[in-house]
């Protein structure tokens, strides 16, 4: 077991947003922070950037499309830490514009990590979060740019009717934040969705 009793986890963090959450989460967070990636070479190079900066990052491997992969994580948090204090769910796909893969299939792709994947990763790992703990909490990020984006691309996309099981993922994705339907231990643990610009 760790010596530090505190643990953040960050989905995705060997780039981008995640990367700059987890160095920040160094610098200001009282425990351990663990940088996941899909590929443990990236991941690893991420860890040792962070190392080169002065700060001590743990790593771990994760894909999001691989239960086996979330559930040897929740296993490490449970015997490392003894649960977990703070989860980012950083962790997603998104195509270029110039991508010339046909958009159902960029549909079904995303889907399947950024709703399935981070939805497996709260189901094994939600009731990770210890009770009681002032600052428990688990934060989804997403740029406010996307939002307005996906917007008008979905409104447009699901008015056709073969999108119907894309329409009702996404009201599944929102019914299932807004009402919770993930065990979480104790109403003192916090969900945030967090928007950046």
């Amino acid at each position: 077991m760790s010596s530090c009793s505190r643990v953040a986890l960050v989905t995705g963090a060997n780039k981008g947003i995640g990367f700059a959450i987890t160095r920040d989460l160094c610098r200001r967070f009282s425990g351990d922070v663990v940088l996941t990636a899909r590929d443990e070479a990236r991941g690893r190079a991420a860890v040792q950037q962070l190392q080169a900066e002065g700060l001590s990052p743990r790593f771990h491997q994760l894909d999001i499309d691989d239960l086996q992969s979330i559930r040897a994580v929740r296993d490490f948090l449970r015997k490392e830490y003894g649960g977990l204090d703070v989860l980012i769910n950083n962790a997603g796909i998104a195509f270029k514009m110039a991508d010339p893969t046909p958009f159902h299939i960029q549909a079904e792709v995303t889907i399947k990590t950024n709703f399935y994947g981070t939805r497996d990763v709260c189901t094994e790992l939600l009731p990770l979060i210890k009770p009681g703990a002032p600052d428990a909490n688990t934060a989804h990020c997403c740029s406010g740019q996307a939002v307005h984006m996906m917007t008008a691309q979905t409104n447009d996309f699901l008015s056709f009717p073969e999108n119907e099981g894309v329409t009702r993922t996404l009201r599944g994705w929102q019914k299932l934040w807004r009402g919770r339907r993930l065990t979480v231990p104790s109403e003192e643990s916090k969900i945030r969705v967090l928007r950046g610009q």
